[in-house]
């Protein structure tokens, strides 16, 4: 039985090797200053759109040999072979713009929708947001103006003169009409 049992020796890891792991976190911890940031993601859009425009150069140059050698067949599959991918992503896009719409318009009141039906999605996007807004603002009651918690005036005709004739009772009377 001893003879199928295998050593296994452990290593033993030295304070090198963890000093080392520390000051690769704290470089991953660094924060990039945002001038930095917009200058690379600059450069590196225009570099994009440079790449993008050579790459189209190349494949009009590819196109031109192609046709000069004689091989139109081959041009024209691949000019179709790219027009059923494009054709499939316009579909999935016209979908997505489809469902998008339908959704929005679900939101919007039925005698509405078909005057919102043939409007610019991001318009209605807008429309749906605001009426969404709308339904959702919380009223405020003030606590003050319970119609309940305020008696009823005095009829002015029950007023005896020397009531008519106070400023303080007259004011007090007006006061109970006025809205707070």
């Amino acid at each position: 039985m001893s003879d199928s049992q295998t050593d296994v020796k452990m290593e033993s890891t030295s304070t090198e090797d963890v000093k080392e792991q520390q000051s690769s976190q704290d470089v991953q911890n660094e924060t990039v200053p945002y001038a930095r940031f917009k200058e690379v993601n600059s450069s590196y859009k225009s570099l994009k759109d440079e790449h993008d425009k050579l790459n189209a150069r190349l494949n009009d140059i590819e196109e031109s040999k192609m046709i000069a050698e004689g091989k139109k067949d081959d041009v024209i599959a691949s000019l179709k072979g790219n027009n059923a991918e494009l054709t499939k992503k316009v579909g999935t896009l016209e979908n997505y713009v489809n469902d998008e719409r339908s959704r929005l318009l679900e939101s919007i009141p039925e005698e509405k929708r078909e005057l919102y039906a043939d409007v610019d999605l991001l318009v209605l996007r807008d429309i749906a947001s605001d009426r969404n807004e709308q339904l959702t603002k919380k009223v405020g009651v003030e606590n003050k103006r319970g119609g309940t918690t305020m008696s009823a005036p005095k009829d002015f005709h029950e007023m005896s003169v020397e009531e008519k004739s106070d400023p303080a009772v007259w004011s007090a009377y007006l006061e109970r009409f006025k809205r707070k």
